[in-house]
């Protein structure tokens, strides 16, 4: 295991890196100081405006404890959150 896999996050940088995972925020809605973290530890790259997980982030998310509702596979919630980065990325273009 990483070191970036082993050093513990703030509850506040576990959301962020939640928010990354699913693609659901625009990053003028996440924390600054959380990404600056999250990127020196190896679990952000990407662009500034797109940020993305890496392969030691999709790891650690997947470490991340999931509400009794969330772990449940939600077809439709997971067919929103793919149609809404899909429209994010036309709406750059």
């Amino acid at each position: 295991m990483s070191r970036s896999e082993q050093t513990p996050l703030s509850t506040n940088e576990e959301i962020t890196l939640r928010r990354v995972a699913y693609g659901q925020s625009d990053v003028a809605h996440l924390r600054a100081e959380d990404l600056e973290r999250l990127r020196a530890l190896a679990l952000v790259a990407g662009s500034p405006r797109t940020p993305t997980l890496t392969a030691a982030g999709k790891a650690r998310f997947d470490r991340l404890a999931k509400p009794a509702a969330v772990t449940q596979v939600n077809a439709q919630n997971e067919l929103m959150a793919t149609l809404g980065r899909l429209m994010a990325r036309a709406g750059r273009r």
